[in-house]
């Protein structure tokens, strides 16, 4: 019974989130709960465990305005609680592999070349993207996992959340000084609390379960 509760909560809350538009700009989420939301997509699974991502938290209403004129002027950006940039990051191929190594190591209590195999694993990698071009879009379409987590967390905590791609990446970058950090913007999230918005009492769209579910 329990379990089927727990179920039963999950599917309520996906069912009860949509992509807010717009945001009441007087009601702000916890620090427990945005440490919640940031927590788990600082949990959130990558490839090879590589992490190959940072999220900025932009608190200045200074720049989350300017940042509101490269995002198509949309007001979530400035009207939610909080604004999460998505960014990955672009110096992969010079740190991944000993980074991860000597993260793993440290944590694990391990010696680096007790890793071996890890490493070849991630040198392979690495080079077959580099080799085929691939490198960045497969670096960059990693932080879609972390938002994806952030949205069902925020659902389950009953904050609203509005994930964005309609902004101009180059003119965040510049804003937020990401290419001094070795970061490129990839999406953005606000989070939040439902205002005045039509859409909240909309029914979902979805397609029928066995429209996209297939058994094989």
């Amino acid at each position: 019974m329990k379990n089927h509760t727990i179920n039963e909560e999950i599917i309520k809350a996906l069912n009860w989130r949509y992509a807010v538009k717009v945001f009441n700009p007087e009601k702000n989420v916890s620090e427990d709960d945005l440490e919640t939301i940031l927590e788990s997509a600082r949990l959130s699974p990558s490839a090879n465990g590589s992490e190959m991502w940072k999220f900025i938290v932009v608190q200045n209403k200074e720049i989350r305005q300017k940042l509101r004129e490269a995002g198509d002027n949309q007001p979530k950006i400035t009207d939610a609680s909080h604004l999460i940039v998505l960014t990955y990051r672009t110096d992969i191929e010079e740190s991944l592999v000993k980074e991860r190594i000597d993260r793993t190591a440290k944590i694990q209590n391990q010696d680096p070349k007790e890793l071996d195999g890890l490493k070849n694993i991630l040198e392979n990698t690495v080079a077959s993207k580099v080799k085929d071009g691939t490198l960045e879009s497969w670096v960059a379409h990693q932080a879609y996992i972390p938002l994806g987590i952030m949205l069902e967390t925020a659902a389950l905590l009953h904050v609203d959340a509005g994930p964005m791609e309609g902004f101009q990446p180059n003119k965040v970058d510049e804003i937020l000084g990401l290419k001094e950090k070795n970061l490129k913007s990839i999406t953005m999230l606000a989070l939040g609390y439902r205002g005045e918005d039509p859409a909240s009492a909309r029914p979902k769209v979805r397609r029928a379960f066995n429209e996209v579910i297939e058994f094989v």
